[in-house]
């Protein structure tokens, strides 16, 4: 229980937050390019997910992807604390 609540709190902040985060990483893209791919593999029910707001958001699903990971490790947080 606790995690479902903890899980739709956090859902709740990235959306709320998600027009923040790809302005931010729109003004970054604009002086920098990208270079480097990577793959993952995560939930069916993620990605669709993710691809549901994009499509709310006008953006690809990608970008969406890369202006939140962009956000998290430019924020000045640890998000892996030990």
């Amino acid at each position: 229980m606790y995690i479902d609540v903890m899980a739709n709190m956090m859902q709740q902040l990235f959306i709320m937050n998600a027009d923040d985060i790809l302005k931010e990483y729109a003004v970054y893209r604009a002086f920098n390019r990208s270079d480097s791919v990577i793959n993952m593999r995560i939930p069916g029910a993620v990605a669709e997910k993710l691809k549901a707001l994009a499509a709310s958001k006008g953006v690809p699903y990608q970008t969406l992807i890369t202006a939140t990971l962009f956000s998290l490790v430019n924020d000045g947080s640890d998000p892996v604390k030990k």
